[in-house]
Order: C-alpha cells, then structure tokens, then sequence
C-alpha cells in the first residue's frame, strides 16, 4: 500500500508541474515519424510492385516493431547529443505528421463527394503519401544544411518554444489523429451518411431499425456509462485523498463485480454456431471420440487444444452444434475474465477501468460485423484461439518483483499443448518481457540464465505431448502434418489471406497505440536513467509490453485477413494499452491540467460513441444475440430452471435435426441431406461403429456433410477422417488417410451422393477405391439426393440378385426428364423478366430480386445446380449463357437435343470456347459426336430479346 500511495504522491507533484508532456514528448516523435515512415512504405512499396499481400504484412510488421524502435531512438539520441536540435526535430515531426493525417481527412472527405470516389482515394490517399515523403525528407536536408549555419539552430529553438510548445504539438496530433480516424475509418463514396461511424444511427430502410425511441433510450443508455466510469474515478481518487486504507476494499469489490457481470451478463443463450467453421473443431473431436489419436491421424489448423475442449464437452453433452457452442463459450468467458483481471493489475484507476471494460466487452459482441454478426458463431476469433496468450500476460501482469512465477510456468506449459499460434505468443510475450528487463538493467549475464528457465515450460510442454502420444499411439505426433496447415492458412497463402483494399483505416488506433507502447519500453531500455521514467518502468514492462504484442498477435489476423470487421478480434487487447492511458489522462484532466482537459475529449467522445453503438445494437429486440437481458425482456426466462430449460430445448432440437430459423443454422437443403444420411445409417449399418458416408458438397460449396452427418448419427467414417474439408488442403495428409488399410466387408453400407460428380476429390479418391476393391450393389434406400447400397467385396460369392450400381435405365431416364424439364421453365422464366436482369454474372440472389420463378429442382440451398453440378449464369446485353457443370457423359447425350430445341435458344457448346459454339437444333448424331470428348460441361446460349421486348411492350 505504500508503494501504491508514493506513486500517487510522485504523479501527483508531476502533473501540477506539467512535466508529463516532456515525458511523453519523445514518444509522441516517434510516433509521428512512424506515420510518416510507413506513408514512405506504401509509396516505395507501390513503385517496386510488391504484391498485395507482402506489402501489408512488410507495413503492419515494420510499424509496430522496427520503425518504433528506431525512431524513438533516433529522437533519444537526437536529445542527449544536441537538445535544441531535438526540440525542432521534434516539431518538425510532428507538424509533418500532422499536415500528412489533415491531408488524408481531406482526401477522403473529397472522394465521398466524388463521382469516382474509389479510384480518386486511391491515388490521392497515394499522392499524399508521395508527397509527405519526399517532403519530409527534403525539409529534414534543408534543416540539417541550415543547422550549419551559426545562429539558426537557436532561432529556430526560440520560434518553436513561443509558436510551437509541447501542450500545443500534442493537441493538434492527437485532433488530427481523431479526425483523421473518423474521416478514414471506412471509405464510403457517395454513401448518404458518409461512413459507418455515423451511419448506424440512421435508418437504412424506411420505418427500419434504429427507430427515434431505441436511438434516445441507447443515448441515454450511453451516457449513464459513461458517467458512471466518472463517478468510480471521482470516487477513487477521493479514496486515495481521505480513505487510503478502504481504497484496495472498494478495487476488489469492484473486480468481483466486473467478473460476475462479465461472465453472467454476456453468456449466449441462442448457441448460435456456423456449421461449416465450428467443424475446424467439432470433427477432429469426433474423430478422437471414436478412437483417433491427437496429432497422428487427428488434426486441426486451429491445434490440440480447442480441439480438446470440443472433446472433453462431448464427454459431458451430446455431440451437437450446441454443445460445442457451450464449450467455446466458456473459452470465451475466461477470456473475459483474464481481460478484467488484467485490466485491474494495469490501472491505477482500477474501479472506473475495471467498468469501462465491461463497456469494451459490450462493444466486442455488438460490433461483429458491423452489428449483423455473432462472435460466438465461429470458434476461432477469441477465446479458444487466444487464451492461453492472455493467462500469460496475466501472469506477467502478476509477478511482483520477481522474473518468474507458477503461474508463468503454468501458462507456458499451456500454450505448448495448446497450438503453434498460442505457442509463439507466449514465448514472444516471456521472451520479450525479460529481455528488455535485462536489458534495462544492463543484466546481460542474467538475461542468459532467465531465457534458459523460460524455456523449461515450453519444453516440459512438448515433451508431455510427445510423450503422451508414444504411449497412446505408439509413435510421435506429426508435427509436420501439422505445421503443414500453415501453407494455406498464412498472411500469404492465395488460399486464406485478402489482399488490403485501402478503404478501412479504422485499425489505425490499434496499430498507433502498439507503436507508442513498443517506443515506450523500448526508451526505459536506452534511458534507464531518466527518473521521471523510472517510476513507471515497471508498469510498461510488466504490463503494457505484453498487452502489445498481444495486440499486434491478434491484429495480425485483420493484417493477413483483411476483412475489416475482424479488427475486433483485437479489440480488447487494444483497450488494455487504451483504457489505463486514458484513465491517466482523465486524472490529469480531474487535478486541473488544461492540456489534458483538452485532450479528455477523445476518449471520451469515442467511449461515449463505444456505448451508443453497443446499447442500439446489442439489446435490440432482433439482436443476433440471446443474453440474460433478452431472454428475460423478451421470453420471461428470468430463472435459472428456465434458461437451463431453453438450452436443453435447444439441444434436443438441433440432434432432432428440426428446421431451425437462425442465421447460422444448416441450410435446408443441407439439413435434409444429413437427416436422410443419418436416417440410412440408423436403418441399415447395425451395430458397427464406422460408416463410410460420402456427401460432397453442401449448399455453399463446402466439404462438410458427411462429417456433420456422422455426429448426428453418433458413429464415424471407416477411412481416418477429421474433417473432410481442411484434410485436403494438406496433401500429406490426404495421402495418410487415404493409405489408411481399411477392409471393407460384404455387406457394409456405403451411404453417398446419387452423383459423384459432386464429390471432392478426397471423396472421389476414397470412392475410387471402394470400386477398385468390389462394387456397389443393391440399392437399400433413395432420396433425391442420397442412395445407400450394400458393398460387395470382389471375389465373394454374390447373391442371385443382380449387382446394380445407381443409375440404372430408368431412373436415369427419370432424372433427366425432370432436368430438362426444369431447364425450360428457368430458360421461359427468365426470357420474360430479362430485361431486369443486370449484366456481368447473375447469382440467386440476383434473380430473386428480378421475381423470376426458379424450379425447386434446380436450387441447392442459395445456389442454382444444374442435373449434376453447379449452374453458371452470365447476362451481356441481350444475351444469357447458361453453363451447366459436371454433366455425365449420358446425360449430356440425352440433353443436348431437346434443350436445343427450346423457345429462345440460339447456340450451345460443350466447351467455353467461342470456336465450338454450335448452332441449333442439334441432332442425336451430333449430340453422341459433341458427348463423346466427356467435357461435363454444357454451354446454353438465350436471346433475352424477342420474349422481353414483348413482355415490356405489353
């Protein structure tokens, strides 16, 4: 309690001096410089034409490490070898820095206004860039020229104390640093309400949400918090004046609340759960379920550890979704709580920090996807992917004058089991924490001594893995299967990562805020003699060093992703580095500085605007989310017995596999296709514990239904399969499983799709096989789209039934009959609404919007198939092409003809190729010639024009 009050005391007598602001000088420069130095990067990396891609990972990383660093040193050195010529590089930087951030607000202000809005940021945003450069770097020769000369130096010295002071310097960066955050936040041209900012409190519909009512009630909402987190600061520091000995009382009272409420408060009812990424997890659980090994033939991208969690959840509950849900859930709420904790150890206004980041929290889950998403539809954007990183610097946060602790060891131990990515967090997190405490300390020797012990966790972690599954399996993990993922899930793989389309800037604060904590330790280091330092010295090590490397870990998703709203994944990390400083600032600004009264207005203006959005969208009545608050308000499921009641509900509908009306639900299509697998699988495969169940594709394209068909159906494949889509993106791994020696017995059943054509290659392959070694026979069951059949080994004695495989005569006659009459009512449908169609690709959603009537038959979920495949639709002019995918070889014989013979239908092709358009009708001889290259590709060209000029006409 002593320390904690000298630090008050020390601060205290700082702030009436003004002092700070020279504290704080050399890191303001050295931000600055930083801006300017990654303006320089995107212009340079522009003229060399370095790809997309690595020029965003060169800027993101050389902005929040190298450039920080040597610019906080460059000023550093700058001000022990010449003061005067620090003080004007100073300004220089920062009024440089300045006119670059009001230029930029300026050009997107202007491109908003523009016609041609897009392409005019692009190269003005460019141009500013350009010219800030290479200005900078012509007045900085000009100033060093000039410095030669005797006197100048002095007069610029007394210019820039009387013009340019430091209170004045600071406020105009941080205002130019607010508006142009504003202003670039997300390029809109031509949008009414410029940008989102100021967007989500208008209406997009007419008569739609936010209504007057909701927008007054979240205003209101939004001020009550704010002027609560004043209050517990007002509170806080008159504890510190006249009741110092209830103040660490009231801070943990206030901690135990913000933990209840944390964890109560933000819990998901509705379990919400996309299907097709919560299988990163779900199928590699099932897989271990039903007697894979860990890392030998059971993987995730995403590591042992979620993959764990899923498992140890399915111990407790039924394979479901929901259950699953629940399990992340949980990873989250910890997550929750170890943000509060280390909120609490980094603040010294711990009763206001602890509140506003329950306002943080609110904003995370609101904010996802612009207000439309749920965080918890996706297992990997928080808690089960950076968990184990945040308990490290928890635990860094914790130690209290010692460099190593249990919990330390305890934390890298488990980010070793947990994932490669938690792995190297945490080791960057410990790493870097004690290598600059030795470094400050001038402890070279130790610092030797300090690295060996941090590795004993990390190590003792690997060994338990490896040795754990020697003695399970019997070999050693597969690290290489493993890491293999990384060829396609990295910040440069074509596979994974989105090239940066500079229209969302809203990532600068996080990016700014990293920069300035990396300077900032990085000063204790080069000056650990300045006193003024010193007293936060160890704060910055033990606390804002992690939280920003834990920043910039988490925000290198949005840097390799960059899809704009999963800047939020490193939200909270960012409000670990933001909330403590702007507290700081707000108690400067409660004892009387006029500069911070000033620069109070930013985060308070940006929390005020943080708690508007989280009130209006979080706790609407159509939210994306079920809280307490809704389930209460809204169902009168206030109890405990009824919200446990509402999750069993929901469970038992999901494994009923009933239609179900959220937003991340299966698809119809999809449901029906699992439930007539599941339905066959119950009927027909008795009591062996393994199927072999083939699906192919879902309604959106992804390899996923035969894995989710399996849970339902509580057995799993016969071929060691986690989850069907991300085993193939690692060939090695494909290769594993399909080398796998699976002996498939007369009489199994083989449940797959009517059309292989639909199948991915994984499937394809192990389908190969399965006709390789014997044949598929005696249908036992048919859907639309699903057939089971009984296998039947080569070389045992048959059956006096017939070996039939699936398309047999008739049904195949049958099929392609309701294809082609399916063909000539979208083809009539679309000739009468085809002037409404727009030109360039035409998609479902395209000819909903149109009326058009589109026959059951030819629609998968939101996508249009045609016989066997996908169905392609292109409009240019009065043109329509219509191009019908994995067509069998037969059913292209027995389209062509009539499909050529429809109202409307000029040419066809079986190639994309101009050359081989054919002109109709097409006879059968032609159709057997056409057929015979097996392309499974058919090509239907309609002119628009007669039947929409007659129908616009009439």
């Amino acid at each position: 309690m002593k320390s904690v009050m000298h630090e008050h005391r020390h601060e205290a007598v700082r702030q009436r001096s003004g002092a700070w602001l020279d504290d704080v000088a050399p890191l303001l420069s050295s931000a600055a410089l930083t801006l300017l130095g990654i303006l320089f990067e995107i212009a340079l990396a522009k003229q060399l034409g370095i790809e997309p891609r690595l020029r965003t990972m060169l800027v993101f990383i050389s902005g929040i490490s190298v450039l920080p660093i040597c610019t906080v040193t460059l000023q550093h050195w700058l001000d022990r070898r010449s003061p005067e010529a620090g003080r004007l590089l100073e300004a220089t930087n920062v009024w440089c820095a300045v006119a670059a951030l009001v230029s930029l607000a300026l050009v997107a202000t202007t491109a908003w206004a523009s016609k041609d809005g897009s392409e005019f940021w692009r190269k003005g945003a460019l141009h500013v860039a350009e010219v800030s450069a290479i200005g900078y770097i012509l007045l900085i020769a000009w100033l060093r020229s000039a410095c030669r000369k005797e006197g100048f130096l002095d007069q610029a010295v007394t210019v820039i104390k009387r013009r340019s002071s430091r209170s004045t310097q600071t406020i105009a960066l941080a205002f130019a640093l607010a508006a142009a955050v504003i202003a670039l936040f997300r390029i809109e041209p031509g949008y009414r309400y410029f940008n989102p900012v100021f967007g989500f409190v208008f209406r997009t519909v007419p008569g739609g949400f936010p209504e007057r009512s909701n927008l007054v009630l979240a205003t209101l909402t939004a001020m009550l918090f704010v002027l609560v987190g004043a209050g517990l600061l007002i509170f806080e520091r008159w504890l510190v004046r006249n009741r110092p000995a209830h103040l660490r009382s009231f801070q943990r009272a206030a901690l135990a609340f913000a933990l209840v409420a944390g964890t109560v408060l933000t819990f998901d009812f509705s379990l919400a759960a996309d299907p097709f990424h919560y299988m990163t997890v779900v199928g590699p659980a099932l897989h271990l379920l039903h007697g894979g090994t860990l890392m030998v033939d059971t993987f995730s991208q995403y590591g042992p550890g979620p993959v764990l969690v899923a498992y140890l959840a399915f111990q407790l509950g039924p394979p479901s979704f929901a259950v699953a849900n629940i399990a992340i859930q949980l990873c989250n709420l910890i997550f929750y709580t170890l943000f509060i904790v280390a909120l609490w150890q980094s603040s010294r206004s711990r009763m206001s920090a602890v509140w506003f980041g329950l306002v943080f929290i609110l904003f995370w889950l609101s904010d996802w996807n612009y207000g439309q998403g749920n965080v918890n539809a996706a297992p990997s954007v928080l808690g089960a992917r950076y968990l184990p990183i945040l308990l490290m610097a928890v635990a860094l946060g914790a130690r209290q004058g010692v460099r190593h602790s249990a919990f330390v060891f305890l934390a890298g131990f488990l980010s070793s089991l947990w994932s490669i990515e938690a792995f190297v967090g945490a080791v960057a997190l410990y790493v870097g924490s004690l290598a600059l405490l030795n470094l400050r300390d001038r402890s070279y020797g130790r610092l030797a001594k300090d690295l060996t012990i941090a590795s004993l966790p990390m190590i003792s972690g690997l060994s338990a893995l490896s040795i754990g599954t020697l003695l399970v399996a019997g070999s050693w993990p597969a690290f290489d299967i493993y890491f293999s993922f990384l060829s396609s899930y990295n910040p440069l793989a074509q596979f994974w990562s989105i090239p940066f389309d500079a229209r969302f800037w809203g990532w600068i604060p996080m990016l700014g805020a990293v920069a300035i904590a990396v300077a900032g330790c990085w000063l204790l280091v080069i000056d650990n003699k300045r006193i003024s330092l010193q007293a936060a010295s160890d704060t910055w090590l033990r606390h804002a060093l992690p939280a920003a490397i834990l920043t910039a870990i988490t925000g290198a998703y949005f840097a390799g992703r960059s899809v704009d709203f999963t800047v939020l994944i490193a939200l909270l990390p960012f409000a670990l580095l933001f909330l403590p400083a702007a507290l700081w600032l707000a108690d400067l600004a409660l004892s009387g500085d006029r500069v911070a009264i000033k620069l109070t207005v930013v985060p308070v203006v940006a929390l005020f605007w943080v708690s508007v959005f989280s009130c209006l969208y979080l706790f609407r009545a159509d939210s994306p989310y079920s809280l307490l608050l809704q389930e209460c308000r809204d169902y009168d499921r206030c109890t405990p017995a009824a919200l446990t009641r509402k999750l069993s509900d929901r469970v038992a509908n999901e494994l009923a596999l009933r239609s179900q009306t959220g937003l991340w639900s299966l698809d119809d299509f999809d449901r029906i296709v699992v439930a007539d697998a599941k339905n066959f699988i119950d009927r027909f495969s008795g009591s062996s514990t393994k199927v072999t169940v083939l699906l192919g594709e879902s309604a959106d394209g992804q390899e996923m239904l035969s894995d989710i068909a399996m849970m339902y159906a509580g057995k799993w494949h016969t071929w060691p399969r986690s989850f069907t889509f991300s085993d193939e993106l690692v060939p090695a791994l494909a290769t594993r499983i399909l080398a796998s020696r699976v002996a498939l017995k007369t009489g199994d059943l083989i449940v797959m799709r009517r059309n292989d054509a639909g199948l991915g290659p994984l499937e394809k392959a192990i389908l190969d096989r399965i006709r390789a070694s014997g044949s598929l026979c005696h249908p036992l069951g048919r859907t639309r789209e699903l057939v089971a059949y009984q296998f039947q080994q080569a070389g045992d004695p048959q059956s006096s039934d017939p070996c039939i495989e699936q398309d047999m005569a008739d049904d195949f006659a049958n099929r392609s009959t309701e294809a082609l009459q399916d063909i000539a009512s979208l083809i009539s449908g679309l000739r009468t609404v085809g002037h409404a169609l727009p030109d360039g690709p035409v998609n479902f959603s395209a000819l909903g919007r149109t009326g058009a009537e589109i026959p059951q038959g030819l629609v998968r979920g939101r996508r249009l198939v045609s016989f066997s495949g996908i169905m392609v639709l292109a409009k240019s002019g009065p043109r329509l092409t219509i191009d019908l995918h994995d067509l069998p070889r037969a059913a292209c014989r027995q389209l062509l003809p009539p499909i050529s013979s429809l109202a409307g239908v000029e040419r066809m092709a079986v190639t994309g190729a101009l050359a081989d358009e054919q002109s109709v009708p097409i006879s059968e001889a032609q159709s057997e010639r056409l057929c015979a290259h097996d392309t499974g590709f058919v090509r239907i060209i309609v002119d628009l024009g007669s039947r929409s000029r007659s129908t616009q006409g009439g």
